[in-house]
């Protein structure tokens, strides 16, 4: 699903056979579904509309809150990573990598942010 989805990444989170679309504007939500069912359409795949939910505000998905054309990390996730203990070793810097990566769209130059504890890893 995520490669017949990579030309709608900016807007579509696909996980396994579910989809999330988020748009700013109701045109431009329009838009983004036409182009996610057509990408669908092509690969001979069908919706089941009584498992769509459509034109709401915000939606709680994969631990993200999704609406108003952004994707957020929710706000439990953000105190659950706050409240990470300080890893003293590197069994205990991997969860917290792997926790922090999960966001790493919501988080600038995250790459940047995790080097240190991603060269941890590799000695």
């Amino acid at each position: 699903m995520t490669n017949l989805l990579r030309n709608c990444e900016d807007y579509a989170v696909p996980y396994l056979d579910n989809v999330a679309i988020f748009s700013r504007t109701w045109d431009d939500h329009l838009k983004h579904l036409k182009d996610v069912f057509d990408s669908l359409r092509s690969a001979k795949l069908h919706i089941k509309p009584s498992k769509c939910q459509f034109a709401q505000a915000y939606v709680k998905y994969l631990g993200h809150l999704i609406g108003q054309g952004l994707r957020t990390s929710g706000e439990l996730k953000v105190q659950v990573i706050k409240n990470f203990l300080i890893p003293t070793n590197k069994t205990q810097v991997r969860p917290f990598l792997g926790l922090a990566g999960y966001y790493r769209r919501c988080i600038p130059k995250f790459s940047v942010i995790a080097a240190p504890l991603t060269n941890l890893l590799k000695s």
